[in-house]
This record gives structure tokens, sequence and C-alpha cells, in this order.
């Protein structure tokens, strides 16, 4: 596994990171311990959660894989988003535990997920942040996953002028001098981001989805430009990116030919989410990407590509294809 120290931090950990927001919704207790060990004792050592993560369960589920192993894990928590409303109450524990099945139905009849979507039953609420709000979120994590202490506290889904006022910036500079924090991050859009990278201290890490593929990647460059650490997530994109690779192999012989030589796979969707990767850690190169690891394919597969040094041959065919 190939290591990298985050900008902005001067944190070492994994390339690859695992991104934890299914755990405890999507994706069961067990499963998810079992996929928690099976990643880690393959090298990856940054965990991705957030209170809202799970339905609300993905922190004190992790808490149980992080027990006795905190000095060798990197945590990153966030502040600003809550759980699916009733995520908490008799209702939300029903659906909780449904939600194994319901992900087999979803496999099986796509147009479900937007169902769901539309539903409410899955959306996360967006909370006004506040001073006492960032502190008492972190509290909150910190006893959920049985630490002292994350790597990484990110404000989850920031407005740009949420992270320009001075009580929000005090705020987490206490935090930091406190050690509960080692540094702190926006997670949130490409203009906060950009706006977080022109700010500096407190701020040292931005973590964003990546680029969908034949658009420009300036917010990562500024980030390396800029000594900010940089997290990526959304490898496949956020508008339907691998559905439109798929569909132009799928009408182009030649590139289908290209992209299956390139990948060393015989199906297409296999060397996309090859490629992809590869692409997301051009992209950023000297940070981290996320990704669900939760089945044994996705990770056989992440973690082979994770050793591999960052080359530009993958980005520049993704792009080319989707330009």
């Amino acid at each position: 596994m190939r290591r990298i120290i985050l900008g902005g931090t001067g944190i070492e950990a994994s390339c690859l990171g695992f991104g934890c927001a299914s755990l405890g919704s999507r994706v069961p207790r067990e499963e998810g311990l079992r996929a928690l060990a099976a990643v880690f004792e393959q090298g990856v050592d940054w965990l991705d959660l957030a209170p809202a993560y799970g339905r609300g369960q993905a922190e004190t589920i992790a808490a149980e894989f992080i027990r006795g192993r905190r000095d060798r894990l990197r945590l990153c928590t966030k502040v600003g988003l809550a759980p699916p409303r009733n995520a908490g109450g008799l209702k939300g524990r029903v659906m909780g535990a449904a939600m194994p099945l319901a992900r087999k139905a979803i496999g099986a009849v796509p147009a479900l997920r937007g169902l769901a979507r539309a539903s409410g039953a899955t959306a996360n609420t967006k909370l006004p942040l506040t001073p006492e709000l960032l502190r008492g979120s972190l509290e909150q994590s910190l006893a959920r996953l049985g630490t002292d202490h994350v790597d990484l506290y990110a404000l989850h889904n920031a407005e740009a002028a949420e992270i320009a006022r001075d009580d929000i910036l005090r705020a987490l500079e206490e935090i930091l001098a406190s050690g509960k924090a080692r540094a702190v991050a926006v997670a949130t859009s490409p203009e906060v981001a950009e706006a977080a990278i022109g700010r500096g201290a407190p701020f040292g890490v931005v973590q964003l989805a990546l680029p969908d593929p034949g658009r420009p990647d300036m917010v990562f460059a500024a980030a390396r430009g800029s000594g900010f650490g940089a997290i990526g997530h959304s490898v496949f994109g956020v508008e339907g990116a691998l559905a439109g690779l798929e569909a132009r192999l799928g009408a182009d012989p030649v590139a289908r030919a290209e992209v299956l030589a390139a990948a060393g796979v015989d199906q297409p969707r296999a060397a996309l989410g090859r490629l992809l990767l590869a692409r997301a850690f051009a992209i950023n190169p000297e940070g981290i990407v996320l990704a669900s690891m939760f089945s044994g394919r996705s990770r056989s597969e992440n973690i082979a590509m994770a050793g591999a040094a960052p080359g530009d041959a993958a980005r520049a065919l993704i792009d080319r294809l989707a330009a």
C-alpha cells in the first residue's frame, strides 16, 4: 500500500481510505466489521466517518473495530449533517433493519434508488454551523468512537459564509489547541473548498468529489500548490459518468477494445472501474482517495490499484473518452 503525508497536517496515512457512509445502513454491522478488518490487514488505515453515516450508526459500529487498534488508525469525522429524520426512533430502527433487503431490491431494480431518495428516508439534514455545534458534535463523536481525538475534523457540506465567520474560525482554533483534532477540513463543494484554500489556517485539508471525466481538476491542483491536503471521493463520478462511459463503449468497438487492453480485463464495467480509480490517484497523487470496500471484489481491485504509482495514462484515456 502506497503511503502519503497528507498536506497541511503532517499525518502519514494510506493513499486509499475506507468510506464508511453505508456502515450500519446498506451494510449491516457484521459485514462491515469484516470488511474493515480485511482492508486494515492489507494496509488501509484511513477511516472516513460522520455522525450521519449509516443512519447514525457508523461511528458506533466502527468503534468496535477501532478498539485495540487506535494507534494504528487515522480517523476523520465531521460536523454539519444529521442522520435522516426518525433514524433514531422506532420507525427509523425498523427501516435500518430493512436496509440490507432494500439494498438487494435496489440492485435488482435500479429505478427504486430514485424513489428511495425522493421519499426522504435516506436524506441527511443540514445543520447550521455554530461554535456550540462544533464542540458538542465532536465530543459526541469521540464518545461514540471510543477515542480522545480524531486526526481530521471536517465541516460537512459547509457553506462559504460559514467558513468565513470569526466565531466558527475561533471554535476550530480552540479544538485544534485542545488536541481533540489534529487538523480541520472542509468536506464540501469545489467552490467552498477553493475559498478554504484561499483562507488558509485553521483549514489544512479539503475533501470533495473528484471531477467528472473530461472536466478539469483545478481544486485538487490548487490544494497541492497551496500546501493543502486533499481527499477525493466519488471515483465513479457524481453525474452518471460511469453509465455514460459504458454507453460510449457499447457504441464504439474501437474505444471498447482500447479500454479493455489498458485495464487488462475482459469486462467493460470492471475495466472502467480500474481506470477511473487510476485516474483518481493521478488527480490526487499526494492525497487520499476514498472508496467503499464492503465487497470482496471492490477490496481486491482497490487495494491492487493503490499499490501502484500514480500515472496519467488512465486519466488521459478516460478524459478523452468522456470529451
